[in-house]
């Protein structure tokens, strides 16, 4: 089965079929190309299609979903039924199909079959193919879709499994440690595979600010970057002194400095795990994000976005209404007026929680906490010596039994005694002490740690490796974990102790190691919740086991899923509802998105309703959303929509789904900025009469601007970061050893200077030597000057409008 036009296959598309009486033309759902649209634009009369994965029929008359069995009269044959529910299928159990080894591929089948069996994982890439990006490399998101059709939609496929080679591929082009066909460990891959996914698949985290609407709340930072490093030291209180200002620093405003070795942990991307920190995948959980991580002391988002002159730049305010897009044909309003989001995705929805670490100094008794985020818990296998003091005196039959069965089975250690011993405290002493801020020397602590989030999906790692100079074994010591009932409130904080719904777990996969850590073989068991049945997966093979075979298996990684008795009701009573009334005309239709409703049946919180990946903060349809909005949307009666959002919250009623114009006029603001900075930049750096002073850029900054022109980064690369490039030595300022940078022209630090403001200005003269200066107010309005003058010259007589700078 495949488009008419382009051969395209359900493995690679959503496929649309016209139910015109004689036509029935078959076209795919492609972002460029997309043929079923086309099909009806030539033929208007053509009105409704189908489509032929989910069997959801679509109008484009009346741009909504057409119930067929709701009809009146009647659709006749088999349209005209109402569908079966997931629930109701009898003929086939979608998942129990195996993978084939491609060369050494057991640690990826086995994490893959894991992953498969994460149900709200899996039903995101069933029911909102749409929202995988088809332009992002490598495509891992594409491939693990594609081989969730395979996995799960392969009814009378014939055989028992698949070839996961797009997976494989992807991963190959993202990590290439994993090119060859050597073993791997199928944890790492886990980390990579979910790291690459959450690339891919993220989006901006809309706040609250971003649904009344930007124009109404004018976005600011709340904290500032920090100085140069090295001069002479730093202020009371461990804050480093401010060493250059910034383009408005006379205008009064409140500054505020954060600390520089605390900001370097504010960092929203996933960072590499510290060895004896038990996490395996953390992001810092902080609102200040990369672009603003990066920025120069005493900036705020006026004083480098209107400092024209040096009268607006003192009485601007920060609640100064912008102008919209349209009324600033050269800057992009993101530009100046921009606050780095925060960003999310299906993956960080599922397996995300979050820790908080506590140092307390045992001198001064100064606790110093930190907040990570996690996705998975790497706990290490507690030895007999360290459990001795964790169990309770037991009589002599038992301890003559453990003894005994220690001989055939090893040490008896449950997965209860692994988190204890990772969230017990841990004295910091002797090569490990801790630099006390307060003290201001290396003093002996204590370091403890508690849950503030739990995830959905608690991935759990056992570190049965243990790597040494040139000698690697494996820890085969047998853990026991339960199938059900792992609770996890005896670890949380506080805070979260008395407002947690659950904290108690089910098990859904086991990934298992088999042999010694110099080679061996990767299976994994999976809990089918349709047939309540355990099932091994062993490559392509895949046979029913029993309770008992699981849990006498050697566990390597394990995944538990929150439980949520609350939810099941909710699920219950939404049905009954939606039963009760979709029979009932409505005047007015509500549409939910169906990547929220995906989490409601199957998350344990899905969180307030989000319609963001599809609806903009205006209320309208995102432009880049246009095409597929009927299928990224669920219609439901009024009376679901009031009761889910009268439970859970979130995004208003959305009963239309019209493509919004302020939205499309961003779009084409951006895309003016983005192609005037790019030729500006072009024109200038080709210009042969150039001044001998060469102007320093951060490499990394840059390369952050080039991203966004050229369409590759979702955001402006912030104000120019120059504050690592320059060192403070006793006869002068020098540039840092081994910085990378770039040397420009006067004209081109102008330009970026005029249009995200920053700094510090690090020159390199040509008499030589290193000269740092400050843009002032007066300098940022000579350099727009400059650059109005310029733009106007080079559109003299085009009769193009002005472009203000």
């Amino acid at each position: 089965m495949s488009c008419d036009i382009c051969r395209r296959g359900t493995s690679t598309t959503n496929l649309w079929l016209c139910l015109y009486p004689d036509c029935y033309m078959l076209g795919c759902a492609e972002t460029r190309n997309d043929h079923s649209t086309q099909h009806n634009t030539a033929r208007p009369q053509h009105g409704i299609q189908l489509n032929v994965t989910n069997r959801r029929a679509w109008c484009y008359l009346c741009r909504g979903e057409v119930v067929l069995h709701n009809n009146n009269p009647s659709v006749p044959g088999v349209l005209g039924t109402r569908l079966k529910e997931e629930d109701e299928s009898e003929s086939y159990t979608g998942g129990l199909v195996g993978l084939s080894n491609l060369g050494n591929t057991c640690y990826m089948n086995s994490a893959l079959q894991c992953l498969s069996n994460t149900p709200a994982l899996t039903k995101f890439f069933l029911s909102c193919p749409d929202l995988v990006p088809r332009d992002v490399k490598p495509a891992l998101g594409q491939a693990y879709g594609k081989l969730m059709v395979d996995l799960w939609q392969s009814e009378g496929r014939g055989q028992g499994y698949v070839a996961p080679t797009g997976v494989l591929h992807a991963i190959k082009q993202a990590w290439p440690a994993f090119r060859g066909f050597q073993q791997h460990d199928a944890q790492e891959f886990l980390r990579c595979c979910m790291d690459q996914l959450h690339k891919e698949l993220m989006e901006p985290l809309m706040g609250e600010e971003e649904m009344l609407g930007k124009n109404s709340v004018r976005l600011k930072r709340e904290n500032s970057g920090n100085e140069i490093e090295g001069g002479s030291g730093g202020s009371e209180g461990g804050e480093e002194s401010s060493q250059y200002d910034t383009a408005d620093s006379d205008s009064g405003r409140e500054v505020v400095r954060v600390n520089s070795s605390k900001r370097r942990k504010e960092m929203e991307e996933c960072q590499g795990v510290d060895g004896d920190s038990g996490l395996g995948s953390t992001r810092a959980d902080s609102k200040i994000s990369q672009h603003q991580t990066g920025s120069p002391a005493s900036l705020s988002d006026g004083e480098f976005c209107d400092a024209t002159s040096e009268g607006e730049a003192q009485t601007q305010t920060p609640h100064t209404s912008s102008p919209l897009p349209h009324q600033d044909p050269l800057l992009y309003q993101d530009i100046r007026h921009h606050k780095a989001r925060q960003y999310r995705s299906v993956v960080t929805d599922i397996f995300d929680g979050a820790l908080e670490s506590s140092v307390q100094c045992l001198t001064c008794n100064t606790v110093s906490k930190t907040q990570e985020t996690f996705q998975d818990l790497s706990l290490p296998i507690p030895s007999g010596e360290v459990r001795e003091g964790q169990k309770p005196e037991t009589g002599w039959v038992s301890w003559a039994w453990g003894w005994l069965a220690s001989w055939f089975y090893g040490p008896d250690v449950s997965l209860l005694d692994c988190l204890a011993y990772f969230f017990s405290a841990d004295e910091l002493k002797g090569d490990n002490m801790y630099s006390c801020d307060k003290c201001k020397k290396l003093r002996n602590g204590l370091k403890f740690s508690q849950v503030t989030r739990l995830p959905d999906t608690l991935c759990i790692h056992l570190k049965r490796f243990r790597h040494d100079f040139a000698f690697s074994s494996k820890i085969s010591t047998r853990v026991s974990f339960p199938l059900s009932g792992l609770e996890m409130s005896n670890w949380l904080h506080p805070s979260l102790s008395s407002t947690a719904s659950s904290s108690s777990y089910s098990l859904s996969g086991v990934v298992c190691h088999h042999g010694t850590a110099g080679g061996g073989h990767y299976t994994c068991y999976c809990y089918h919740p349709d047939t309540d049945t355990w099932y091994e997966y062993d490559d392509s093979l895949v046979r029913e086991v029993d309770r008992q075979t699981v849990l006498n298996s050697e566990a390597y990684v394990l995944f538990y899923r929150k439980d949520s008795p609350v939810m099941e009701e909710a699920r219950r009573e939404v049905d009954r509802l939606n039963k009760q009334h979709s029979q009932v005309d409505s005047v007015v239709t509500s549409y939910i998105s169906t990547s929220w409703l995906a989490k409601f049946y199957t998350l344990a919180e899905p969180g307030p309703i989000d319609n963001s990946s599809v609806i903009c903060r205006h209320g309208g349809v995102l432009p880049a959303r246009v095409e597929c909005a009927g299928r990224l949307c669920t219609a439901v009666p009024s009376q679901v929509w009031s009761y889910l959002h009268t439970r859970f919250g979130g995004s208003g009623a959305v009963t239309s789904l019209l493509v919004c114009n302020l939205c499309q006029e961003e779009e084409r603001a951006e895309m003016r900025q983005k192609e005037f900075e790019l030729q500006e930049f072009k024109m200038l750096h080709e210009d042969k009469n150039q001044s001998s002073d060469r102007y320093c850029l951060s490499a990394t900054w840059f390369r952050d601007w080039e991203a966004w022109v050229c369409n590759k980064a979702r955001e402006p690369p912030g104000p120019i970061n120059n504050k690592g490039l320059v060192v403070q030595r006793p006869q002068g300022p020098s540039l840092r050893p081994n910085m990378d940078h770039f040397k420009f022209s006067e004209d081109i630090w102008a330009l970026f200077l005029s249009l995200y403001g920053g700094g510090p200005e690090v020159v390199l003269p040509a008499e030589g030597g290193v000269r740092v200066t400050t843009p002032r107010p007066q300098t940022m309005a000579h350099l727009r000057q400059r650059l109005r003058v310029r733009s106007l010259s080079q559109r003299e007589g085009t009769g193009e409008l002005e472009l203000e700078v």
